[in-house]
């Protein structure tokens, strides 16, 4: 047994890499719908979303329903990937060689029902929803992990990618690290994706269990500061306004032009910041246009005149099932708050997940794809490492 386990451990691991080589770099035809914000918002929508555990599934699936749509549009397609490592043991040989051609993921084309209790959640789902699911595996090592990510999402046309947090829920509401090496898995999905990304900060959306449709009750969070980011988190809120069991609240912040001088100025040209206020401006009159024949959904413009002003109005917006922010919104009433050691999340989504904010809201945070852009995402970790499996924020 103990040379068995020996060459189990030193002998399967070069064999497996051998056989298993992510192609780095791999990029697929072009195509249009690579975010949510879109000239006709009624094609269809593709989201990859990824789960590291059966434990991320409920709030994935409730997720998943509050982002249907309504029937004039052309529908919600999914791709399910289970991010797995590449594990030392002989039975990753087996799976490995299931894998596709070219370093992608494989998914299980038989008909039969699976033994696998996440499939058979995500079958069922699809089969009472009408929602194309399609799941799938992903075994890589983790220095590898974001390429088959980026990968599937580039050859299915993702719209967007959403990736769970790399911290869970305690018991005691705090977030506690799951493992390190996930973080680091985002970071580069957020650097390499050309297409959408969101990060889910899970706190039990719709319970821990699936919500049937008919009972989805959800109120919805939509602070809006401007910018494409901020943009796309409210194109997203607009879709699952369409939820006859989905309230959205849009609260737009506006800097009083006479405290300009108490908060940071950021270093942003006068032609793009003249851009910027342009698109939003004409992005949120389509949005009243439209809200106006909805009443589901609810408007509110807020006057602030520095940082404290911002997170006392966000306290007020506590008490909600889930909060969708801009990564990087471009108003110095956000870009002013305070840091954090999860530059990932951007400044109001590190607000709303540090322990110093009360709210029991999940988060979901939205980088829009930019062409030819790299997302600012310094590393600052100098509290977290690497080789920790599990610590407490």
């Amino acid at each position: 047994m103990v040379l068995m386990a020996l060459f189990t451990t030193f002998i399967t691991t070069p064999i497996v890499m051998a056989i298993y080589k992510p192609e780095k770099g791999k990029r697929m035809a072009d195509y249009e719908n690579r975010t949510i914000e879109r000239k006709n918002p009624n094609t269809q929508l593709r989201i990859l979303t990824c789960y590291h555990s059966a434990s991320n599934i409920p709030s994935i699936i409730n997720l998943l329903e509050a982002s249907r749509g309504s029937e004039k549009r052309e529908g919600l397609s999914v791709d399910a990937l289970h991010l797995m490592e590449l594990s030392e043991r002989s039975s990753a040989i087996i799976m490995v060689h299931k894998a596709r051609k070219h370093g992608l993921p494989f998914w299980n084309k038989s008909q039969q029902s699976d033994s696998n209790h996440v499939v058979v959640a995500f079958e069922a789902y699809r089969q009472l929803s009408h929602v194309s699911i399609r799941s799938m595996k992903a075994i890589s090592s983790m220095s590898d992990m974001h390429d088959d990510i980026c990968n599937t999402a580039e050859t299915n046309r993702s719209a967007i990618i959403i990736l769970p947090f790399h911290k869970h829920q305690r018991v005691d509401g705090s977030l506690e690290t799951t493992r390190n090496d996930f973080r680091l898995v985002n970071l580069k999905v957020l650097e390499d994706a050309r297409c959408s990304v969101g990060i889910l900060v899970d706190r039990g959306l719709g319970g821990t269990t699936q919500v049937a449709a008919s009972n989805v009750s959800f109120f919805i969070m939509v602070p809006f500061f401007g910018g494409c980011d901020d943009r796309e988190a409210l194109a997203y809120g607009v879709r699952m306004a369409e939820h006859p069991g989905i309230r959205l609240m849009v609260i737009r912040f506006i800097v009083e032009p006479e405290s300009m001088g108490e908060i940071v100025r950021v270093n942003i040209d006068s032609s793009s910041s003249t851009e910027l206020r342009s698109s939003d401006e004409e992005f949120l009159a389509e949005f009243k246009q439209n809200m106006a024949k909805d009443d589901s959904i609810k408007y509110e413009e807020k006057l602030v005149r520095n940082a404290a002003d911002t997170i006392a109005v966000l306290s007020e917006l506590k008490c909600c099932d889930l909060f969708l922010v801009g990564r990087m919104p471009e108003c110095e009433a956000a870009l002013d708050l305070s840091r954090s050691d999860c530059p990932e999340l951007g400044p109001v989504g590190s607000l709303l997940t540090s322990p110093d904010f009360s709210t029991i809201a999940s988060v979901l945070i939205v980088q829009q794809y930019k062409s030819g852009t790299s997302p600012n995402l310094t590393l600052q970790m100098e509290d977290e490492s690497p080789d920790k499996d599990s610590e407490s924020s």
